[in-house]
């Protein structure tokens, strides 16, 4: 009962005890006559006990009720207070106050543990008074023996005549654990060291505390995502560096505001960005799968360069210029990669050099910047001058935190043998037009032929194709392979593709003179070309037939995500949109992908005057983890928004990305994030 209900209820009760006091005055004046008319003849002997019952009584209210203990330790206690008021026009009497533990109105059932004592004010008496207007104070303690939540009722028995036995319920929150560690550790670059054999990779210590009241029961600590994360746990009593007394056990039960450190270790094989996921399951009732994201090589410029190891030229020609295209890549998915400086740093006699006008941005002499995951290219030329081995070295300055100075070796032997001349030709598949510069569309293949190579003093042996730029996302490659006189390439995304061709004779001699290389422009023919490509860096090979499943959707105003016939996806490829019946205003799925990094694309032309939104859905993670999504949107074959790099964590992620407006051909990034799809467009 609370306070306020007390107050209106002696509210009440003023009114009835006036009337009472007036039908007690009748009552005394008969009771007097009675007594004179006694008097006159006889008197009684009968002894009385001294108490004349004025006709008022006491109310009472008690403040602070319900009794509210919050989260209290295992082996610790609380007080709580409440203040018994008399409301009333008459002294309030207390016969008696007793606790009733677990036997409140909810049905709880009783533990068998007294928890509920009381406290150290205001018990004295088992019984008293409290005058009209006063108040008296006491405190109930509670001392929890489990972690099973407590209830019961504080009794108090008094001659209210209202509430002769009034109940003030008793509740606690119960004891329950809770598990607190950062959310995410980073490995910012964490370069590959493959020439240690006993290398185990770097490592980070994350902290794991139980902020609750109850014990925490650690079932298990896991990985998941990326072998190559792992984790080990520091001995108690050890320095922060010793990880040689780390074991693979950690502690089973961490009692309230314990703690306990975990060692993350990251071991990669490559510079590319990756995620996993460190996971507790444990008893706490809120979180029983606590998850830790993992991310290693992410954050920082990242610089990648092609061919890794070497730059061979392999046999060349005395007197004849060979030439040999490296590729910087930077590997970081949100930094830029500034590069401040290219040099041969060993010429190898004289016989290096890098190409006038090869050097990427403005360099020498300024900085070239190269976005997230994209590329640039520059060239060393090899001229020897004797029949002799030669070896060089480049040096790339950046900003890479961990490959700030990359050191490149370069060899080459002189012959007095002529070199071959490459020729390299190609034609879109379905045609017979040979050009070294093509203009097309995109999911054209083009054909290439080298054929046409020559040597003028052997034969040509051996063909070697090389991808030297295509547009970020692409996952194609030169099939059946890139070693063949004819191979072909599937051209997945809009962009530019440049592929070069060097021939090598009967005596291993590469060709020299002027570089053969094909052009390759596609461009989206449609009105609206929207493009999806992502990215697992838990998946060790996003080419192969295991992989994530990323879905592309194009919603026409009329429809709902994931609901044909207005939502265009892998399950409604093609729809009857604008007139119908013309399959000129149709929008299409070309391309679907189910294991890899895609890509996905979806054509539109001759849209209505209308709203479209574009979304991406995570259809299945496979395990592997997070993924993070790039999304383009082409408008009459010009790039109009690009979207890189989004965070799709898990599978049942939906990222609801743009909104197409015709015929203004507005394209808005909206980018909001939503775990299934939203209930509405």
């Amino acid at each position: 009962m609370t306070g306020t209900l007390g107050l209106r209820r002696g509210k009440m009760r003023t009114g009835r005890n006036k009337m009472a006091r007036w039908e007690r005055k009748g009552l005394t004046l008969a009771l007097a006559l009675a007594v004179m008319t006694a008097g006159v003849t006889g008197c009684s002997d009968d002894e009385g006990n001294g108490d004349i019952d004025t006709g008022a009584a006491g109310n009472i209210n008690v403040v602070g009720s319900p009794i509210n203990f919050r989260e209290v330790p295992l082996n610790g206690e609380a007080l709580e207070s409440i203040l018994i008021r008399n409301d009333g026009t008459g002294t309030l009497r207390i016969k008696k106050i007793s606790i009733d533990e677990n036997n409140s109105s909810d049905g709880d059932q009783y533990d068998g543990e007294r928890e509920f004592w009381r406290g150290d004010t205001g018990w004295d008496n088992e019984s008293f008074e409290i005058a009209p207007g006063d108040s008296h104070s006491l405190n109930l303690k509670y001392a929890p023996e489990n972690q099973i939540t407590d209830s019961g009722d504080l009794v108090i028995e008094s001659n209210d005549p209202d509430a002769p036995e009034f109940r003030v319920p008793i509740t606690t929150s119960g004891l329950a654990p809770e598990i607190a560690t950062e959310r995410t550790v980073n490995f910012e670059r964490v370069p590959p060291n493959t020439d240690d054999p006993n290398w185990e990779g770097a490592w980070k210590r994350t902290t794991v505390q139980n902020l609750g009241a109850a014990p925490l029961k650690i079932d298990d600590i896991y990985v998941n995502g990326s072998n190559n994360f792992r984790v080990t746990f520091p001995a108690p009593d050890a320095e922060v560096g010793d990880t040689g007394s780390d074991t693979d056990q950690w502690p089973q039960t961490l009692a309230p505001d314990d703690t306990f450190d975990v060692r993350v270790w990251f071991k990669p094989d490559d510079n590319l960005p990756e995620t996993g996921e460190l996971v507790f399951e444990s008893n706490d009732p809120d979180n029983e799968q606590h998850i830790v994201t993992l991310n290693g090589n992410s954050g920082a410029a990242c610089i990648q360069v092609s061919p890794g190891d070497e730059v061979n030229f392999g046999q060349a020609s005395l007197g004849q210029t060979s030439q040999k295209t490296v590729t910087i890549e930077n590997c970081s998915r949100s930094s830029q990669l500034e590069i401040s400086s290219i040099d041969i740093t060993d010429d190898g006699g004289g016989a290096y050099a890098i190409q006038d006008g090869s050097l990427p941005g403005n360099l020498p002499g300024d900085i070239a910047t190269i976005e997230p995951q994209e590329r640039a290219n520059f060239v060393v030329t090899f001229e020897p001058a004797t029949e002799t081995n030669y070896n060089g070295e480049i040096t790339i300055n950046s900003n890479d935190p961990a490959t700030g100075i990359l050191k490149l070796p370069i060899v080459g032997e002189g012959s007095d043998n002529a070199c071959p001349t490459a020729k390299a030709r190609a034609w879109i598949q379905g045609t017979n037009r040979q050009q070294t510069t093509i203009e097309t569309i995109p999911l054209n293949t083009i054909q290439f032929d080298g054929s046409q190579s020559t040597d003028q003093n052997g034969t040509v042996e051996r063909y070697e194709w090389t991808i030297l730029s295509r547009p970020q996302g692409s996952t194609q490659r030169l099939l059946p392979a890139n070693n063949i006189e004819q191979p072909r390439l599937f051209l997945d995304l809009a962009g530019e593709y440049e592929i070069e061709l060097k021939v090598y004779d009967d005596q291993g001699a590469a060709s020299c003179g002027d570089p053969a290389i094909i052009t390759i422009i596609a461009v989206p023919e449609d009105d609206v070309h929207v493009q999806l490509v992502w990215d697992t860096p838990s998946d060790p090979d996003q080419t192969d037939t295991f992989g994530t499943d990323l879905d592309l959707h194009y919603l026409h105003p009329n429809g709902r995500w994931d609901d044909p016939p207005w939502d265009i996806f892998w399950r409604n490829p093609q729809a009857d949109w604008g007139t119908q019946g013309s399959g000129a205003d149709d929008p299409s799925l070309d391309i679907d992908d189910t294991d890899g990094a895609g890509p996905e694309n979806i054509n539109h032309s001759g849209l209505e005057n209308l709203t479209y939104k574009t979304g991406v859905y995570y259809y299945s993670d496979n395990t592997l983890g997070a993924s993070y999504a790039t999304l383009r949107v082409y408008v009459r074959g010009q790039l109009e928004l690009e979207i890189e790099n989004k965070y799709m964590p898990r599978t049942g992620s939906f990222w609801d990305a743009a909104i197409i407006t015709w015929p203004s051909a507005n394209v808005t990034n909206i980018s909001r994030m939503y775990q299934g799809f939203p209930g509405s467009p």
